[in-house]
């Protein structure tokens, strides 16, 4: 059994051990964690996929480029 897989989220090809990329999982860790509370805001979803974002490329350019 395969153990990366592709992303759940619509459209996103990015290939994960999770049910969605870090990017996508902060997105809807916030949308579920606004169900609880209050609405997000336009600015509210920018920042978590800004962030989510920075932690993705960060990862990337910590990880060693093995094809050659």
């Amino acid at each position: 059994m395969p153990m990366l897989h592709g992303c759940a989220y619509p459209g996103c090809s990015t290939f994960t051990l999770s049910t969605y990329c870090v990017e996508h999982e902060l997105l809807v860790r916030a949308v579920k964690e606004s169900e609880r509370g209050h609405a997000l805001t336009h600015e509210d979803v920018t920042a978590v996929a800004d962030t989510a974002l920075s932690a993705e490329t960060a990862l990337t350019a910590a990880a060693p480029d093995t094809a050659v």
